[in-house]
């Protein structure tokens, strides 16, 4: 760039004078901001680079949908959420067994199960998603028990079945109506949260029930076990129950064998297919001491097993299952696991 001091102007020109009055032209001083601005415009994106920034954004994209699938995927049903404190809570997650179009038969068969159906008409086990379970077991009697129900509920079936019982009763809490009716000398209460969702409870007083529709508003909290221990259910676990040891006198197993050293422990139970029936059981007492005492205790009940079969005939696949049984120690915490293969699953099932 020129600089004409005759006409005081720029030019941009490949001769030194001014095409307006031929004065001779001298270089211009240009600031450093300037020559930035006059830089020339980028060079578009080649098609090597362009292939690398889309695989950059789809990876990003993918990155994020499998963080927010895994949360979805590990996070259990909102009914577990909902449940009151106990020391004892299980869940079971059936969507599973709709997919693979399972039999779940050997469970549903239960008489309490069946009978829970038909008062509720939930329409069985194809028809539900998930059970979860809370109850306060004192050692010597059942307490507390509540139970939610995600899947097809008939309202109109569970107020006619109950409502038909002699004393039974209807309550309003929250503009939620609750049918309550004695059986066996305890009183159970039922409450239609929506066409998806049934919790029952039993229990002397409508407590548990209050709690759980509470909860369903978004007061409250989780179940304390759940916040505390869930984190040690193995991911993908379809059946998982918590158990927590209060600190009364335990019985003694078969035998005489003293089991104090359960006090206070927690235990979790879980299920998960992963090609095979993986079992999982894990103990998590007071001190190093107790689960010590809890992991020999279940090598001598194995020892015991094993001895047993090896001087009988045993089934191969009952062979293989024990064989499978796995006891670690870590610190405080005893692990206990078993793998029953799925030729053995379809084989039991084929047998029914």
């Amino acid at each position: 760039m020129l600089f004409c001091g005759t006409c005081g102007i720029m030019v941009r020109t490949e001769t030194k004078t001014c095409p307006k009055c031929s004065s001779i032209l001298t270089p211009a001083y240009i600031p450093g901001a300037a020559k930035a601005n006059s830089t020339p415009a980028r060079k578009p994106l080649g098609s090597a680079a362009r292939v690398l920034l889309i695989g950059c954004m789809v990876l990003s994209f993918v990155a994020v949908a499998a963080a927010v699938t895994l949360h979805v995927v590990t996070r259990p049903a909102r009914s577990v959420y909902l449940l009151p404190d106990g020391n004892v809570m299980a869940y079971v997650n059936f969507t599973p067994m709709h997919l693979m179009n399972m039999d779940a038969g050997g469970f549903t068969q239960v008489p309490e199960y069946q009978q829970l159906v038909n008062e509720t008409g939930t329409g069985g086990e194809r028809y539900i998603d998930n059970i979860a379970v809370s109850a306060n077991v004192d050692g010597s009697s059942l307490g507390d028990v509540a139970i939610i129900v995600t899947g097809a509920v008939d309202q109109q079936r569970v107020s006619g079945n109950v409502l038909g019982q002699q004393g039974a009763q209807t309550e309003t809490y929250h503009g939620k109506t609750i049918f309550s009716a004695l059986a066996q000398g305890r009183t159970i209460r039922y409450c239609v949260f929506d066409t998806k969702m049934l919790a029952v409870t039993i229990s002397p007083t409508a407590e548990s029930m209050h709690a759980i529709i509470d909860k369903s508003t978004g007061s409250g909290s989780a179940p304390y076990l759940f916040k505390s221990y869930y984190s040690e259910v193995p991911f993908a676990s379809e059946m998982w129950a918590i158990v927590h040891v209060p600190s009364f006198a335990v019985p003694d197993a078969p035998g005489g064998v003293n089991l104090d050293f359960l006090k206070n422990s927690v235990t979790i139970l879980s299920a998960r297919y992963l090609g095979s029936l993986s079992l999982r059981g894990e103990f998590i007492t007071e001190n190093q001491a107790d689960a010590a005492n809890i992991s020999k205790a279940v090598e001598g009940f194995l020892a015991i097993g094993k001895l047993a079969g090896s001087q009988q005939q045993t089934d191969p696949d009952v062979t293989a299952i024990v064989n499978s049984i796995e006891v670690k120690q870590n610190g405080n915490h005893v692990v206990v696991s078993a793998a029953i293969p799925a030729d053995v699953i379809r084989k039991a099932a084929q047998k029914r």
